[in-house]
């Protein structure tokens, strides 16, 4: 797929429309067998936004990043595509290098009429506030940011819940990274801009792996928690389980590893991503 995501946007840039440029590339039959489930996903995307709503003035796709780490912030994006361009390879960011996800970044948001940023700090974390909730404020955040009039517009979700506040339509859709175009757009811009967040974070506090980690659990971070402490950047109710919990031995790195948080359920119109 990395061949075929490079060699269809230098073919693209050339000026070549998208059926010549798809063409041209299935003469390669390396490059046929992965441009045509690629053009299917595409199109079964968009087919799948096209068809969610009726007569809706701004189609908003919603997804966040940032659940589950044990630091850094949590962040949603909403964006509204009037055309959407053809991101050919466009899904789950996850699924993406981190390349391809900066590739991304400037077309989508070339495309994009409205864009929104909604971000909780680390501080905001613990208390009585839930998982649940914060990945709610976000996203009321990001929408708010936006300024998308919620009587024009509908929004579609990332995840199995709708947003509790909004006074507009709205649909929920489970692994709508993956079968949205729109979600798919924001989940690109979520995570972008959090991993932009978490290397820059990296040179303050460069003992956690940041760079590496992007404030995830991992062996290498939770080991540096235990021998540094927390830095103002941690979710304090996130690393009290690991702070609490080491074992007595810190050589036991089995028993270490066993103490992964994961991701719990515990529960405007500026187009460019916002700068750091």
């Amino acid at each position: 797929m990395r061949r075929a995501f490079s060699e269809f946007y230098a073919t693209l840039d050339q000026g070549l429309e998208v059926p010549k440029v798809r063409r041209k590339l299935n003469k390669d039959r390396a490059l046929a067998r992965v441009l045509k489930p690629a053009f299917s996903h595409l199109n079964k995307s968009l087919k799948f936004d096209l068809t969610a709503f009726q007569e809706i003035d701004f189609l908003v796709g919603m997804d966040e990043v940032g659940r589950g780490p044990l630091a850094g912030p949590l962040v949603a994006v909403c964006l509204v595509l009037p055309s959407p361009p053809p991101l050919l390879f466009l899904r789950d960011s996850k699924k993406l290098c981190p390349a391809e996800r900066e590739f991304l970044v400037p077309r989508i948001e070339a495309a994009a009429s409205h864009v929104g940023y909604g971000v909780v700090e680390a501080t905001e974390f613990g208390g009585e506030t839930n998982l649940h909730y914060l990945t709610f404020l976000a996203m009321e955040r990001a929408v708010e940011q936006a300024g998308v009039p919620a009587e024009r517009a509908a929004l579609l979700v990332d995840g199995k819940f709708p947003l509790p506040r909004w006074p507009g339509q709205q649909r929920a859709v489970i692994k709508g990274d993956d079968r949205s175009f729109r979600i798919a757009a924001a989940s690109v811009l979520a995570k972008v801009y959090r991993d932009r967040i978490m290397t820059l974070a990296d040179r303050d506090f460069p003992h956690y792996g940041f760079g590496r980690n992007a404030g995830y659990g991992t062996l290498e971070h939770r080991r540096a928690l235990v021998d540094h402490g927390p830095c103002p950047l941690h979710r304090k109710n996130f690393v009290e389980k690991i702070l609490t919990g080491y074992p007595d031995n810190p050589t036991d790195l089995e028993a270490l590893e066993r103490l992964s948080l994961g991701e719990s359920e515990n529960a405007a119109h500026d187009s460019s991503m916002p700068s750091l």
